[in-house]
């Protein structure tokens, strides 16, 4: 009551600026905030039957002649405006080559996408299933095979209408469940894109399916000519709980015991053992980082830098 008596008796003196008596009292008018150069369209995808929004940076500028390479992040939601705007400052610098930034996330419809879905081809083992204590209930899995077709057929030739990009040099970008998702597509399919990035990747899902099935790409890697280009990252705090984990209102002891059995650090490092001789073999980049003191939830931002110059540095 006091303080609302003085912010009147304030407002009525007339030293006071007129402005600073109605920023008291009259909230300033707001409009959306948005990532500069960027532009956005929606996608009902037949191939999952699922929504999509697809965010594009287009930086300034005409495009290179044979086009801009071009980045798909997964979980755009969380990571486009990072990457888009990390893009941004290193090109302007000349730390690395403009590019385009394409962020893709759950859109407007129903049924709206589907992460868990969408990033996964395999069902969780029982004894995960048991021992996953922030599950959600009924989850879908497998639709990692359509989620590809749906980049591929339906969102690539979107983006390719929208800017000139260069199809020789398009990059995939995972974190978590995505990351997953990127290991597995440049297993299926190592063509699809020149340069995959697997931050945080999942491993231990479905008895790390993924790792077992790693050998069939390092076999496909020695007739490859030109063979994809990896990037790993991991915090080197995932195989603790966090501070914000310590506050979550589950059962702390079965949150524990998940997070031992997801084993990521250890997890990220049985992959790169596989993925550094296999990738040197044929003289293809490969690049592994833990990153120290980050978590789950930080990684991501102490490894955007790191994973656009290992995409576009400027030599």
């Amino acid at each position: 009551m006091k303080l609302n008596w003085f912010r009147g008796l304030a407002c009525g003196l007339v030293l006071l600026p007129a402005l600073a008596c109605a920023a008291a009292v009259v909230p300033p008018v707001t409009v959306p905030a948005s990532v500069p150069l960027a532009r956005s369209f929606d996608v009902a995808a037949k191939e999952s039957g699922e929504a999509y929004r697809v965010k594009v940076f287009v930086p300034d500028g005409p495009a290179p002649v044979n086009g801009f390479p071009v980045v798909y992040v997964l979980d755009g939601n969380v990571l486009f405006g990072t990457f888009a705007g990390a893009a941004r400052n290193e090109a302007q610098a000349g730390d690395i080559e403009r590019a385009v930034v394409v962020g893709i996330e759950n859109g407007e419809g129903n049924p709206g996408a589907d992460r868990t879905f969408d990033f996964t081809d395999m069902d969780l083992t029982d004894h995960e299933k048991a021992i996953a204590v922030d599950l959600g209930p009924n989850p879908r899995f497998g639709g990692a095979e359509a989620f590809l077709r749906v980049i591929e057929i339906e969102i690539k030739p979107r983006v390719a209408a929208l800017v000139a990009i260069d199809p020789a040099r398009q990059s995939l970008v995972g974190w978590s469940l995505g990351g997953l998702f990127v290991v597995r597509a440049m297993i299926n399919h190592p063509g699809m894109f020149q340069n995959y990035v697997a931050i945080s990747p999942s491993l231990w899902r479905s008895g790390r399916a993924t790792l077992a099935q790693f050998p069939a790409l390092a076999r496909q890697l020695s007739t490859r000519s030109n063979p994809p280009r990896f990037f790993v990252a991991v915090g080197g705090r995932e195989e603790e709980l966090s501070p914000g984990m310590r506050q979550w209102k589950v059962d702390q002891t079965a949150l524990a015991a998940e997070v031992r059995y997801a084993h990521m650090v250890g997890n990220a490092r049985d992959l790169a053992g596989m993925a550094a001789p296999a990738f040197a073999a044929r003289k293809g980049a490969f690049e592994f980082h833990v990153f120290e003191g980050e978590t789950h939830n930080t990684v991501p931002w102490a490894a955007v830098n790191p994973v656009l110059r290992f995409l576009y540095a400027i030599q």
